[in-house]
């Protein structure tokens, strides 16, 4: 999965600056940052597992590639830290921190103007596991949970400045979580806020 990983990112990265040399002069790069409040969602309602929000940040780059009209691409490149607060009647209190390194490649409409609509699929590949107790103990559970997992995600934007913008989106994770095949089915969700800093080229004023 490390090799899928790395042949991922080379692909996309390679895709995306050759996409952009060859689309209007609106193309730009820029990096966000910004913070998830995320949870397990489960199969079904279990009577003794509770799963409840976790914060993390979240942070890394993207490129805005205009494709036509109102439309554009935006693959990005993040470090986002998910995973939830979780209750059972046997553990007690745990909370579950995954990191990942998330793709997605969103598709983008300008609704009206400064604001955006997205949606689109995105690929998390695991970086690190961990599972603290009550008492703050800590086990790495980076080689019991699937290194990847699939998600789609969905939001929208508010653009602040010809190069700042705000957004939220929906993250719904579609693999299963769980550190051992004996407990309970969990997957990712989570809310992504964050803002966005696109570097764009100074346009030279014309000479009178």
């Amino acid at each position: 999965m490390r090799k899928i990983f790395v042949a991922a990112v080379a692909v996309l990265l390679c895709v995306s600056i050759s996409f952009a040399q060859t689309t209007k002069p609106k193309t730009a790069f820029g990096f966000k940052a910004g913070f998830n409040v995320s949870s397990f969602r489960t199969a079904v309602d279990y009577e003794n597992f509770d799963a409840k929000l976790k914060a993390g940040f979240a942070l890394g780059a993207f490129v805005d590639i205009p494709v036509a009209g109102k439309f554009s691409v935006q693959p990005e490149f993040i470090y986002s830290q998910m995973g939830a607060k979780a209750f059972d009647d046997f553990f007690g209190e745990k909370t579950y921190r995954l990191n990942y390194f998330s793709v997605p490649l969103l598709v983008k409409y300008e609704a009206c103007r400064n604001f955006r609509v997205f949606v689109g699929p995105q690929l998390d590949f695991l970086i690190r596991g961990k599972e603290e107790d009550q008492l703050e103990h800590t086990t790495i559970i980076t080689n019991t949970v699937k290194d990847f997992d699939f998600a789609v995600t969905a939001g929208f934007e508010f653009v602040l400045s010809r190069n700042i913008t705000a957004g939220a989106r929906y993250i719904h994770g579609t693999q299963d979580v769980s550190t051992t095949l004996n407990e309970n089915t969990m997957f990712n969700q989570g809310v992504h806020f964050s803002f966005a800093w696109k570097l764009l080229k100074r346009v030279k004023k014309a000479k009178k």
